[in-house]
């Protein structure tokens, strides 16, 4: 399989979730580029620096899962709990737990911590994020000394003083804060930035950031807490049966994994209505399928990747959404992936009712596939193989839903512990 960089991967989920809030737009980005540019001046390793911006794009992962309210321009006591929360999603992943330890602390203050290495690189991030929330409310570039004075009351205590002394003589420097004031100059930089920390990643490290990254998304919701992973393997079940590549059968599940990461801007009170949306809720939770599709639109290494995931609401009548594709614009791939997508929606558990039975799944399929929603020879030949396609997503999908609870209990323990 192609190889993809980690580092552009994590920069694209950076992205979706800055999109979470109004108030805090592009903030990941901004925050990773001043802990780079303090870090550079404090001379750390490049190993070190290079784990310090993957976890800047990323830490604040966590606050998916307790669905916190991102336009508060800081964290109490309890809402610093995301910080945790990021550290137990990614410590479980051999790729990403080398930077978990970087997130879990990155709220903590100076004094409590300082010991080691990590502990510089997670106060540097803690400097540079409080950097960034202070530009909320001040100009870099007219108020800088303002934000340097405000940030240094605290040196030695919530923040490493060479840290500090690193970003006042940044701040001193008109350039870089013309950069904060800039989105598409902190985007170029890091553009760069990313070609010097290249990290390429294939086959089952991909796959293995993919099913963390759904955890993410699906975790936010009790109704969806099994269902990327479910859909995952039935849409590469559906292609390994139509005789694609191996590489295609793991993109596809990477794809299944990944279709729902647009639903991070989605607010947890539409996720988790207890009953029909509104119009205006409804016109919310389409954009899901439109923000999938930019985000995974730059891993141009599996160009497949973002039309398998990013369409699966697209119907062959061209009445789906949000890109209205209809008939031969809709890849074989994007139509096994809108079959899987509602075949396990229909037939697994939800808090709110039971899946359904084989006869009413056969008909909601076919009655879509003769109103040319649904491909219909990929419906045939899901229900030829539906007791053994429907057996592992069960099957998954149990062993999943016994991850999140143990995930969740975990998680609410050391919540406990942490109060």
């Amino acid at each position: 399989m192609k190889q993809v960089s980690m580092i552009n991967l994590l920069k694209s989920l950076s992205g979706v979730m800055d999109l979470v809030s109004n108030s805090v737009v592009s903030h990941h980005k901004k925050v990773a580029y001043i802990a780079y540019k303090i870090a550079k001046e404090m001379k750390i390793n490049s190993n070190q620096l290079k784990n310090l911006v993957m976890a800047s794009l990323i830490h604040d992962i966590g606050v998916f899962y307790l669905n916190i309210d991102l336009d508060k321009k800081s964290f109490d006591e309890r809402e610093n709990m995301h910080a945790l929360v990021g550290y137990y999603l990614l410590n479980e992943n051999n790729t990403l737990n080398k930077i978990s330890n970087i997130i879990r602390d990155h709220h903590h203050d100076w004094e409590k911590i300082q010991s080691d290495d990590i502990s510089v690189a997670t106060n540097i991030l803690h400097v540079a994020d409080q950097i960034a929330f202070l530009t909320e409310e001040y100009d870099m570039y007219n108020d800088n000394n303002k934000i340097c004075k405000i940030v240094s009351k605290e040196s030695g205590k919530d923040y490493c003083p060479d840290a500090l002394l690193a970003f006042n003589k940044l701040a001193a420097q008109e350039y870089f804060c013309l950069d904060i004031e800039s989105p598409t100059a902190i985007e170029r930089k890091l553009d760069k930035i990313m070609k010097i920390f290249a990290e390429n990643i294939t086959g089952a490290s991909l796959l293995d950031i993919s099913k963390i990254i759904s955890y993410i998304v699906d975790f936010r919701s009790p109704f969806t807490t099994t269902h990327s992973i479910g859909i995952a393997k039935v849409a590469k079940e559906l292609i390994k049966l139509m005789k694609y590549s191996l590489e295609d059968q793991l993109t596809m599940e990477i794809a299944g994994y990944l279709h729902d990461v647009g639903k991070l801007i989605v607010p947890p009170r539409i996720l988790n209505k207890n009953g029909p949306l509104n119009k205006a809720e409804w016109k919310k939770m389409r954009t899901h399928t439109y923000y999938t599709y930019q985000v995974l639109e730059p891993i141009n290494e599996l160009p497949h990747l973002k039309e398998w995931a990013g369409f699966h609401h697209e119907t062959l009548d061209g009445q789906g959404y949000p890109f209205h594709l209809k008939g031969e614009k809709l890849s074989p791939g994007a139509r096994v992936m809108a079959v899987a997508d509602i075949f396990t929606a229909v037939t697994e558990d939800r808090p709110y009712r039971k899946g359904m039975n084989k006869s009413q799944v056969i008909k909601v399929l076919n009655d879509l596939a003769e109103n040319n929603q649904l491909d219909k020879d990929i419906v045939n030949l899901l229900l030829d193989n539906y007791h053994s396609i429907n057996s592992i997503r069960e099957g998954i999908q149990v062993k999943a839903q016994a991850h999140f609870l143990n995930f969740r209990n975990k998680i609410d323990r050391k919540v406990e512990l942490y109060r």
